[in-house]
């Protein structure tokens, strides 16, 4: 397959990759560093604890202290505000540290909250799609992109073509192909990019924005449609051939399983169909054939 480097004018290292994946979005892979944010999450957590344990003990303190407006510190935030008149600050302190460790991470949410659902969202993001993995390891090799562009303990992130198993075990995508049918994903990755690649890549020019030949997912998502959309139409009507064929009852019965069978097949791999969706399918179009049988007998007895 040829290629023209659309990013040549970048400098090889973190640039040009960066480049790469602002027009191939799919290669945005990162360390969602999983166990970092669960520490993270723990010291504040410990923190926190720490800190509220100390203010109960203090408030405690105070509400039963005679000495100047103490026992007003609980009831109304002008006295703790201005407890320097008392000669202690030591409530007023610690509630305004758990304040600054509560928000000084972000303005508008506590810090603690912000890595909760910071943490939350990426344990949500998809691992990378095989394909574009590997894809990123070839291209790290590339003559294009160094080899050996990347220098620092980073370096092997995503593993290499050597040992495509060596990348960092918590990877996650921001970006996956969209979610297809087992037949779509299978002719994107096998069929057409190996059939188009040996019959019709030497009279297409490469991509001036990707620099690669290539079919867009789209028009393979389009053909898969299509054959589908046909083999749908053709199979309720091959089953009433066959059973109009099919004089036998049981041959008739296994006739209606073995299509009930096939569609069901059909709707997994083709359709990417719900459980729900492949039994009221399949029920809906066995009773269709029963209902064909039923008026088939009807008649043949009637023009008997």
């Amino acid at each position: 397959m040829t290629s023209a480097d659309p990013l040549a004018n970048i400098t090889i290292g973190y640039p040009k990759l960066a480049a790469r994946i602002e027009i191939q979005p799919e290669l945005s892979m990162y360390r969602r560093f999983g166990g970092l944010g669960s520490q993270n999450i723990l010291y504040f957590q410990g923190q926190l604890i720490d800190l509220e344990s100390k203010l109960r003990l203090l408030q405690a303190r105070d509400d039963t202290n005679p000495h100047g407006k103490k026992a007003l510190y609980a009831k109304t935030w002008y006295r703790l505000e201005h407890s320097a008149s008392d000669g202690d600050t030591k409530q007023l302190d610690l509630v305004l540290k758990i304040r600054q460790v509560l928000s000084d991470y972000k303005p508008l949410t506590p810090a603690a909250d912000h890595a909760l659902i910071q943490q939350s969202m990426i344990l949500k993001l998809p691992a990378p799609n095989p394909s574009e993995l590997h894809y990123l390891q070839n291209y790290l090799e590339t003559d294009s992109m160094g080899p050996n562009a990347l220098l620092g303990r980073d370096a092997g992130t995503w593993g290499s073509m050597l040992d495509r198993e060596s990348h960092a075990p918590d990877l996650v995508a921001l970006k996956v192909r969209a979610h297809k049918d087992a037949l779509s994903t299978w002719a994107a990755k096998k069929v057409v990019g190996r059939l188009f690649t040996r019959c019709f890549a030497r009279f297409v020019k490469p991509s001036p924005v990707h620099g690669l030949v290539g079919v867009e997912d789209s028009l393979v998502y389009r053909a898969t449609y299509g054959f589908t959309s046909l083999l749908a139409s053709m199979i309720p009507i091959a089953s009433i051939v066959v059973l109009y064929y099919v004089n036998s009852m049981p041959a008739r019965l296994a006739t209606i399983a073995a299509f009930n069978l096939f569609i069901s097949v059909c709707l997994m791999g083709l359709a990417n169909a719900k459980r729900a969706e492949i039994f009221a399918i399949s029920a809906a179009f066995a009773a269709v054939q029963v209902v064909f049988i039923g008026t088939d007998k009807t008649s043949s007895t009637s023009g008997g």
